[in-house]
């Protein structure tokens, strides 16, 4: 008798439990794996009304804002900083006053990068001596500005390329100047011939705008959850910090400006900070 009343309970939470995760039931989309340096979308949906969710992935978060119910962010590696192996993606989703976490594994895998040579006159390859105080004061400025952290949601894809030409340089090459090892491309290069109208990819507010002596003129656009594009050597920018923009809408005019062999518009994407490959968002 006391075993079949001790069933009766365990099946009884058994199926009060089960009730309880359907009513709490959150679908998260998520791949399996993800090339280093690549980007993916991850979504989160419940049946029920979700308030708020917080993303969690490499040690970094952002709060996400919902379209029709569906919670969704862009996110990527940094080849600078990402390891192969499995790193864990959380959604923490507030679902009538609680806090319910889901969770993913997403294995990094490595991704081969090209090589690129590059001449530039001697004095763009090391600053002098009298600029490194600008140069490393602009750094921070952009270091701030891409870990800009406004709640959000995944832009509408694809992106819009910012200028119609083709790619001269893309993400993740090993750059030499003039023989020298420099370090990793960020983003990619499209030719644009002086003056070209430069577009915003997706909509979102300008966070900083400057005059700088690698990026030249350049602009950074904050497109919420954790998501920023950066534009630079242009040859005039057009909007100034604090203006909302429209995708689509001129930002400003391509150029040559700081350290560059020729017109074009260098053109990058990070989510907080994180800078992946922008080329696979525009198909």
């Amino acid at each position: 008798m006391m075993k079949r009343a001790i069933s009766a309970l365990i099946m009884l939470l058994f199926i009060q439990t089960a009730l309880y995760a359907v009513e709490k039931n959150i679908t998260v989309t998520a791949p399996a794996q993800a090339e280093i340096g690549q980007p993916f979308l991850v979504s989160a949906r419940s049946e029920n009304s979700i308030e708020r969710v917080t993303i969690s992935w490499q040690e970094k978060e952002c709060v996400l804002t919902g379209d029709n119910g569906t919670f969704s962010v862009l996110l990527g590696t940094d080849l600078k900083n990402a390891r192969a192996g499995t790193s864990v993606l959380r959604f923490i989703c507030e679902i009538n006053g609680e806090l319910l976490e889901e969770s993913r594994e997403i294995r990094l895998i490595a991704h081969k990068y090209p090589r690129e040579n590059l001449k530039v006159p001697p004095e763009k390859l090391t600053p002098p001596a009298n600029l490194r105080k600008r140069i490393k004061k602009e750094a921070e400025l952009g270091r701030s500005a891409i870990q800009t952290n406004t709640p959000g949601s995944a832009p509408l894809l694809p992106l819009l390329r910012p200028v119609p030409g083709t790619y001269s340089s893309v993400y993740g090459k090993s750059r030499y100047f003039n023989g020298q090892f420099k370090g990793r491309h960020g983003g990619i290069d499209m030719r644009a011939a002086l003056g070209t109208p430069v577009k915003a990819a997706a909509p979102g507010r300008v966070v900083l705008t400057g005059d700088f002596w690698f990026a030249g003129k350049c602009l950074y656009i904050d497109h919420g959850a954790g998501l920023m594009s950066f534009y630079c050597h242009m040859s005039k920018v057009s909007k100034s910090k604090g203006d909302e923009v429209e995708r689509g809408e001129t930002i400003g005019l391509s150029g040559k400006s700081g350290r560059v062999t020729g017109p074009h518009l260098h053109f990058s994407v990070s989510w907080r900070g994180e800078y992946f490959d922008p080329a696979p968002l525009f198909k």
